[in-house]
């Protein structure tokens, strides 16, 4: 059975500086009755509903895929280290080395996470930095 983790969500600066730019967006449409420009808020709008739904999964064999809203799913085939930086900005704080590279996770339970992924791969290395 896999395990499901969701993300950090948005933080409320980001979301504040999303709702002035859809404001002004809408705004400016409505005052110059040229409502093309509304279509410039499914950028914006589109970004933030799909890092809400993005989740972190943990496979039975010790695989990461995290799946996204709309951009579809990163496979992490046979990690191999999980480093923990404690001090390092929060996004950046779990790092897990994989078959093709690395990649930067941040879910929202993190204690929880790293369980998971000892349990479901218990030879991989675990760094903390």
């Amino acid at each position: 059975m896999a395990k499901l983790f969701r993300v950090r969500q948005v933080s409320y600066a980001w979301m504040t500086i999303l709702l002035v730019l859809v404001l002004a967006i809408v705004w400016l449409s409505l005052e110059s009755k040229n409502y093309w420009r509304l279509l410039g808020l499914l950028a914006p709008l589109g970004l933030a509903v799909d890092q809400l739904t993005t989740r972190i999964q943990i496979r039975d064999n010790g695989d990461v895929w995290i799946r996204r809203g709309f951009t579809g799913v990163s496979r992490l085939h046979g990690i191999s280290k999980l480093i923990y930086r404690k001090k390092a900005w929060k996004s950046q704080q779990i790092v897990l080395r994989h078959t093709k590279g690395h990649a930067t996770v941040d879910p929202k339970d993190r204690k929880g996470f790293i369980a998971s992924l000892k349990e479901a791969n218990p030879m991989m290395e675990y760094v903390e930095e």
